[in-house]
């Protein structure tokens, strides 16, 4: 894939979310906040045909797949959080890895 820019460094990520059916820490999909108002997605990197069909990837910019139900738990957590609405099957304290989470 492309190449980090060093200068995309200066930032600091917070656990936000898993992929609420994967087991142990290893290898599940993972959102995490930053202090810079933007999200950091961890998941299952994938080769050049699938980079092939995004429009304008540039070559300093990756990306990640990650599954329907990390993302729709991602929007739980946040609408609720943002919004204080809840869609129901709210996030567990596992899912926040034990720790709170600073004001977006």
């Amino acid at each position: 894939m492309g190449q980090l820019h060093s200068d995309g460094d200066d930032l600091t990520a917070t656990f936000f979310c898993k992929d609420p059916e994967s087991h142990g820490a290893d290898e599940c999909e993972t959102v995490y906040r930053t202090d810079r108002a933007s999200w950091i997605v961890q998941g299952k990197l994938r080769g050049p045909k699938v980079a092939a069909q995004l429009i304008s990837l540039a070559d300093d910019e990756t990306f990640s797949e990650i599954s329907d139900r990390t993302m729709e738990h991602f929007v739980r957590r946040y609408v609720r959080e943002h919004y204080g609405i809840d869609l129901g099957e709210a996030a567990s304290e596992s899912d926040l890895g034990g720790s709170s989470l600073p004001e977006a």
